[in-house]
């Protein structure tokens, strides 16, 4: 079996998996990471995927910019202290106590290998995060706290780690060298983000062309990524930065098609490939664990690590819920210590980690105790912390506000509020006259229950009654497209174009009945 079949069937499983995952409640990253364990083990697969080094330039930056597009800069400006927090001082904090941890456990490995161990084992996965965050119905201030951890915290670790495995294989520590590269990290960065996405966003306003906008905002994230990877900075940072812009100010740079467009491919690629990363981080798992040059005597120090990042986590996060404001503190009902609990158990490990673990030289001091440690981290955090932790939120009543969970109700009643109030503007001035008025008013009431309010009993009956009527007329309608292109009597892009219509009309009148 060759490595692209198994690539193949590692796709074929998040599609056909990922939707039984979340039936019976089992999180999809861990079952992914469980099926490709499993393919690991059936003879003659290759030992290798994908290059190790090509991991991260591959997988992180679409994941990060789709992830970045859906987050707020709001968000970011509320809870910058808390995010500060958790991406430079925890990250800067576990990365010491773990490689305290190690050496006092293993006198024989190094101090650059233990800093290294510390570094790759720090940052939570910002995958496994976003993925666990957004289905198990957390409050939004929490989800944000989540995602914004997970998009900004592999900045530091990575910047410690490049600078640590330098130390291992030189002997050598420059202290100018690390604070340059840091520098360059939270100061150039940013501005490389920036420009990113400022360009992206004014190619994008004048390409016109639906096909053209998406291809561009496919191509952003590794351009800002692989930007700021030549001049040895943060490719995490500018990738974070160029998504915000885009995602925030550009979505009036699209036309009304590629905005559509863009958006459903986005959340298509987004979803695959960070399945395909779980089951790339289950497969190598298994075959890094069966490799014969991986120590089992390392178990002592793969025990302290885990132990050591797990409580770190909770150590640190759980005081800073009572220092962090309301914010963190306190939800609708009062009990900030329970939100403190699930971020605190919310730190898996997953794609960065083993990415970095195995990019190792292999001539790195001590490397197979540092991968064997890195390996259990992942295995005990993704696994033992990812099947538990719906259980705990659950068990913590740690729920959104009802409110939270009407904000699509609300801001598509402010849209049509703002629509009805310019329709009003241009009645007033005489350029619609009142039958266009009447109109329009009825089409907007099948969008936004709250404007049928205004409109006769007999006339919301009737609306009602035609939804279900047009429901069956629109099943017709497939029919006879789909009887069509079967046929060869259109060709299949003129038969797809006209279904994509259908659909996009039922998918109007599926909100009229909610």
């Amino acid at each position: 079996m060759n490595a692209l079949v198994v690539v193949l069937v590692l796709l074929l499983g998040v599609v056909l998996l990922s939707p039984f995952a979340d039936r019976f409640g089992v999180p999809a990253p861990v079952a992914l990471t469980l099926m490709g364990a499993v393919l690991a083990l059936v003879p003659e697969t290759p030992r290798e995927l994908i290059e190790p080094d090509l991991v991260l330039p591959l997988f992180l930056p679409p994941l990060l910019f789709a992830a970045a597009q859906r987050s707020s800069r709001r968000d970011f400006t509320r809870n910058w202290k808390v995010l500060l927090a958790l991406a430079v001082g925890l990250v800067a904090v576990t990365t010491a106590v773990v490689a305290l941890i190690a050496q006092w456990v293993d006198p024989s490995l190094t101090l650059g290998a233990a800093v290294a161990l510390g570094a790759i084992v720090s940052p939570p996965d910002p995958v496994a995060a976003t993925s666990l965050a957004g289905r198990l119905g957390l409050p939004k201030r929490l989800v944000a706290v989540l995602e914004g951890e997970g998009l900004i915290n592999d900045a530091l670790a990575l910047v410690i780690y490049t600078t640590a495995v330098s130390a291992a294989l030189t002997d050598a520590f420059s202290l100018a060298d690390a604070a340059g590269t840091l520098a360059v990290s939270v100061l150039v960065a940013p501005l490389v983000g920036i420009a990113v996405g400022w360009i992206g966003r004014t190619l994008i306003s004048r390409l016109s062309d639906p096909r053209a906008e998406v291809g561009l905002s496919l191509l952003l994230p590794y351009a800002a990524y692989l930007g700021i990877e030549e001049l040895h900075g943060s490719g995490v940072l500018a990738v974070v930065v160029a998504g915000l812009i885009l995602g925030q100010g550009g979505s009036d740079a699209y036309t009304g098609a590629g905005f559509l467009a863009g958006g459903t491919v986005w959340r298509v690629l987004d979803w695959l490939i960070g399945g395909f990363a779980f089951g790339l981080v289950g497969y190598a798992l298994v075959k890094v664990v069966l490799d014969p040059g991986v120590p089992t005597y390392g178990a002592g120090v793969a025990a302290a690590v885990c132990a050591a990042a797990i409580a770190t986590r909770a150590l640190f996060v759980l005081p800073l819920g009572w220092v962090a404001g309301r914010r963190m503190r306190r939800t609708s009902d009062g009990h900030g210590w329970r939100e403190s609990v699930v971020v605190s158990w919310a730190g898996m490990r997953g794609v960065v980690t083993l990415a970095t673990a195995l990019a190792l030289p292999m001539d790195f001091p001590g490397r197979p105790v540092v991968l064997f440690a890195s390996i259990a981290v992942v295995v005990v955090t993704l696994v033992g912390q990812g099947l538990t932790l719906p259980w705990m939120v659950r068990a913590l009543g740690v729920r959104s506000a009802e409110e939270e969970l009407d904000e699509v109700g609300q801001a598509r009643s402010v849209a049509a509020g703002a629509a009805m109030a310019r329709l009003e503007e241009l009645h007033a001035d005489g350029r619609v006259d009142d039958g266009v008025v009447d109109l329009i008013r009825r089409r907007y009431a099948r969008i936004v229950p709250d404007l049928r309010e205004d409109l006769p009993e007999d006339v919301r009956q009737r609306m009602m009654d035609a939804g279900r009527v047009a429901g069956k007329l629109r099943e017709a309608e497939q029919a006879a497209v789909l009887g069509l292109r079967s046929n060869g009597e259109v060709s299949a892009e003129a038969a797809d174009r006209v279904l994509r219509e259908i659909a996009a009309r039922n998918l109007r009148d599926s909100w009229a009945a909610h």
